[in-house]
C-alpha cells in the first residue's frame, strides 16, 4: 500500500518541533538529442526536439519541505522522529556490498526487507516516514547560497552524526524536492492489486479521485531461474538489454507517458487518481514506478523478485530515472544515464557553467530545463532568475539513493548536457556514500558517444556489469569501485562543509 504524504499545513510549527529534533539524536546511434537539442520559443523556453530514445518526462512541485533562512541558506536539514523498532538493516559495509547490512545484497536489509527502526534507509518505498518536518518558509524569506547545500545540516542547523538523523535528514530532502520542485508525490492513499497475463503485468490502483490501471510488459531472461531481478526501464531503457538478460536478468518496459505525459500536468492517470493537476511528470513517473513494486510484490506469477530491482533511463528519462530512485527505496540499483539539468546536474553548477548565453546555446540551466517541458511544478520557475535561492541542490536529490546502488553515465559530447555540472553534484553525493561507509557503491563514468546509444569508449559497460552483478545478481565479488568523471569534485568552489563518519 501506498504510504501517505502529510499535510504540510498541518505541519507543527519549528519551534514546536525542539523537542522532536534532541530525540532524533545529536536510444539508437543517432546524434539528436532528445530535449537537448531544442527549438528555442519567444518566451525563452525551449520545446523538444526528437528523442533518440523515445523518452519524455516532466515534473511539478507543490508539498514537501524545504530549507529555510534558519542556516542562512546553507540548506540544513529539518530534523524529524522516525518510525518503528527492529534492527537496522541499512548497515555501512562489512560483508554486505550493498551497505544494506545483513546478508541480502540488494540492499533490502537483511531478513527483514520492510526494516523497521529508525534507522532504516532501505526496503521501504519512504524512509522516515513518521519523521516531523517543519513548515516550509515563503520564497521572500529564503537566502542566497552560491554553493551546494550541506546535506548532513537539518533545518534547525542540527549536524548529523547518527544514522537515525539520516533517515530524518533523507526525508526532509525528499520534502524540500516536492515542496520546491516536483509537486507532491502522494496526494491520496493508494491500494494496489496487480494481475499477470500474456507477458504484460496490469497495476490496478484504487482509493483517489478515481481508480485507474496501467499495464507493463515483462521480458524474462534465458537463464537463471525464478523469481528473477529485474530492470524497469523508462521507454525500455537504453542500455543493451539482450546483454542483460544474458546475465539472467529480466527487462520491464515501463510506458511512463500514460501515467503522464510530460506536455500536460493534468493528463495521465497520475493527475486521474489524485485529481491534482499540480505535480510534474518526473514525481508522478516515481509513484507509477512505486505501484509497479507494489504490484509485483503481491502477484508471484510474475516470476520477479520486487527486492532485486533496477531503474533507468536516459536524457529525460534520466532526469525520470534518478527521481525514481531517490523517491522509492525498495530499488536496489538507479541507473541514470545522461540525465543533464533536472537530473544529477547541480542548478548552481549548470547556471555558472552556462555563463549566461540564451537560446538552445551552452548549458541547460534552469529556466531552460523549466521551459522546455512541464518536468517541474510551477513553483520552481520563481528560481530561473534566482537559482542561488532554491534552499536545496541535486546532489542532494543523488545523495537520496544512498546507501543503496547507483551508476550515473555521463556523454562528454555535447555541451548542452554539459558534464561539469554532473560531476560536481556526484562527487558531493559521494561524501554522503562515504560517510555511510559505502563509498563502493556509488560509480560514475563519463566519455563521448552518441546520445543515448551504447557504442562506449570508456568502460560503461563493464561498470554497468559490475553493478547489476553486484546489487541484481548477489554477486558479492563484483568490482563497483568505479570513478571516472572528466572532473573531480572542487571543494574549494562548491563545498564549505565536512562529511561526518555515521556509524
Amino acid at each position: 500500500m501506498m504510504s501517505f504524504r502529510p499535510n504540510f499545513s498541518q505541519l507543527l510549527p519549528l519551534t514546536a518541533l525542539l523537542p522532536l529534533f534532541v530525540a532524533c539524536g545529536p536510444s539508437d546511434g543517432g546524434v539528436t538529442v532528445d530535449e537537448d537539442d531544442t527549438t528555442t520559443t519567444s518566451s525563452g523556453g525551449q520545446t523538444s526536439g526528437s528523442s533518440s530514445a523515445g523518452n519524455t518526462s516532466s515534473v511539478s512541485g507543490t508539498g514537501g519541505g524545504s530549507t529555510s533562512g534558519v542556516t542562512s541558506g546553507t540548506g540544513g536539514p529539518s530534523t524529524s522522529v522516525s518510525g518503528a523498532g527492529g534492527s537496522d538493516p541499512t548497515g555501512a559495509g562489512g560483508a554486505d556490498p550493498t551497505g544494506a547490512g545483513g546478508s541480502d545484497p540488494t540492499g533490502a536489509g537483511g531478513s527483514n526487507p520492510t526494516g523497521g527502526g529508525d534507522t532504516t534507509l532501505v526496503g521501504v518505498e519512504t524512509p522516515g516516514e513518521d519523521c516531523a518536518v517543519p513548515n516550509m518558509p515563503s520564497f521572500g524569506e529564503l537566502k542566497a547560497y552560491d554553493k551546494l547545500h550541506d546535506p548532513f545540516t537539518m533545518m534547525d542547523g542540527t549536524k548529523v552524526t547518527t544514522r537515525a538523523q539520516w533517515v530524518c535528514r533523507h526525508r526532509e530532502i525528499s520534502e524540500l524536492v516536492q515542496h520546491w520542485e516536483t509537486g507532491p508525490k502522494e496526494v491520496k492513499k493508494a491500494t494496489v492489486k496487480g494481475s499477470f497475463a500474456g507477458g504484460k503485468l496490469t497495476i490496478n490502483v484504487s482509493g483517489g479521485a478515481q481508480d485507474v490501471s496501467f499495464s507493463v510488459s515483462i521480458s524474462l531472461p534465458s537463464t537463471g531461474s525464478p523469481p528473477y531481478p529485474a530492470l524497469i526501464g523508462l521507454s525500455n531503457g537504453s542500455l543493451d538489454n539482450n546483454h542483460l538478460k544474458q546475465m539472467g536478468v529480466a527487462i520491464i518496459n515501463y510506458d511512463h507517458n500514460g501515467v503522464q505525459p510530460e506536455s500536460d500536468r493534468s493528463g495521465g492517470i497520475f493527475s486521474k487518481f489524485h485529481g491534482n493537476a499540480e505535480s510534474g511528470a518526473l514525481i508522478a513517473w516515481a509513484w507509477g514506478a512505486s505501484r509497479i513494486i507494489d504490484a509485483l510484490e503481491s502477484t508471484p506469477d510474475a516470476q520477479i523478485d520486487p527486492k532485486r530491482l533496477a531503474i533507468t533511463g536516459c536524457s529525460r528519462n534520466g532526469k525520470g530515472a534518478l527521481m525514481v530512485g531517490a523517491m522509492d527505496s525498495r530499488f536496489a540499483l538507479t541507473i541514470p544515464q545522461e540525465s543533464g539539468s533536472g537530473g544529477v546536474a547541480a542548478w548552481r553548477v549548470s547556471e555558472v557553467d552556462n555563463k549566461g548565453q540564451t537560446g538552445s546555446a551552452g548549458v541547460q540551466n534552469l529556466t531552460r530545463t523549466y521551459g522546455e517541458q512541464k518536468w517541474f511544478s510551477k513553483t520552481i520557475e520563481q528560481f530561473g532568475s534566482a537559482v542561488t535561492k532554491l534552499p536545496l541542490d541535486h546532489h542532494q536529490l543523488v545523495s537520496m539513493v544512498a546507501p543503496r546502488g547507483l551508476l550515473i553515465l555521463g556523454n562528454l559530447n555535447y555541451e548542452w548536457l554539459s558534464t561539469n555540472n554532473a560531476d560536481q553534484a556526484g562527487g558531493a553525493a559521494r561524501l554522503v556514500y562515504e560517510a555511510l561507509g559505502v563509498k563502493q557503491n556509488i560509480g560514475y563514468v563519463d566519455s563521448g558517444h552518441n546520445h543515448c546509444g551504447t557504442d562506449y569508449k570508456n568502460g560503461e559497460q563493464a561498470a554497468i556489469d559490475a553493478f547489476v552483478k553486484k546489487f541484481l545478481l548477489n554477486d558479492a565479488s563484483a568490482n563497483t569501485d568505479v570513478w571516472k568523471p572528466k572532473n573531480e569534485l572542487d571543494k574549494a568552489k562548491w563545498v564549505e562543509w565536512t562529511a561526518p563518519t555515521i556509524p
